[in-house]
């Protein structure tokens, strides 16, 4: 289900070329891409390894940039904002979770959990994300392990840690790399369940990146990145 209002990600006619130096072709790697999401939709890339799944998740994510055409987030034309402003989007607007959980060894869980408040301007929002931290952390089934560090956690949990913290700042697209990737295919199949649970119950457009068809048509929407396009699989 998705809520039909202003989309929450537009990208419009994108591409990224890379030059590889003097007298070597430049190496195209996204191709005029456009695709529209929703609130509360759901969507999984697939494609071969080297199609470019990654480098269009980041260009999605701010982390990087098109080489032309662009990127509307939740109304706004990113290609506009200097790197102070697109920080700002990141952290506020945007979750990341990737195949390392980048949980951070020296922190308990819920300390990990937290780091992203630390740079939220929003008082009201920083405010509350102790509670929210908690009630999330209830939601993944880690709430009595919040002074646990990571050594301590199976990947699976340090997963749920890292989708946690993705969420803390409530944002309004969730973006996955392989996160199941380091995973065995039980806990994989739990953290997919996972994300499409609180996709649902966060109302947070969720984009997850997967070599794994098995897990992409878990998800409904399955687009394939392939000679630098992105179709529809239906």
């Amino acid at each position: 289900m998705s809520i039909k209002n202003n989309p929450i990600l537009s990208l419009n006619c994108v591409s990224k070329v890379y030059e590889t130096g003097q007298g070597v072709a430049p190496m195209t790697v996204l191709d005029g891409i456009d695709l529209e999401l929703n609130q509360q939709d759901s969507l999984a890339i697939i494609g071969p390894s080297g199609s470019g799944k990654s480098t269009l998740l980041n260009i999605m994510g701010t982390l990087d940039r098109p080489s032309s055409g662009t990127v509307i987030l939740d109304g706004t034309n990113t290609s506009d904002m200097d790197e102070d402003a697109l920080a700002s989007v990141r952290n506020t607007k945007i979750g990341f979770v990737f195949q390392d959980h980048h949980l951070l060894p020296q922190c308990t869980l819920l300390e990990n959990v937290m780091i992203p408040t630390l740079a939220c301007e929003d008082a009201k929002r920083k405010g509350d994300a102790p509670e929210r931290a908690l009630h999330l952390l209830k939601k993944v089934g880690l709430e009595n392990r919040l002074e646990h560090r990571p050594a301590k956690l199976s990947g699976g949990e340090k997963q749920r840690v890292a989708v946690v913290r993705a969420l803390i700042n409530q944002p309004k697209l969730l973006l996955a790399d392989e996160p199941t990737g380091a995973l065995d295919q039980s806990s994989a199949v739990n953290l997919i369940n996972l994300l499409l649970e609180l996709n649902q119950e966060e109302e947070v457009t969720l984009i997850v990146v997967t070599h794994s068809l098995e897990l992409a048509a878990m998800i409904g929407d399955v687009r394939e990145l392939k000679n630098h396009q992105l179709n529809s699989m239906k």
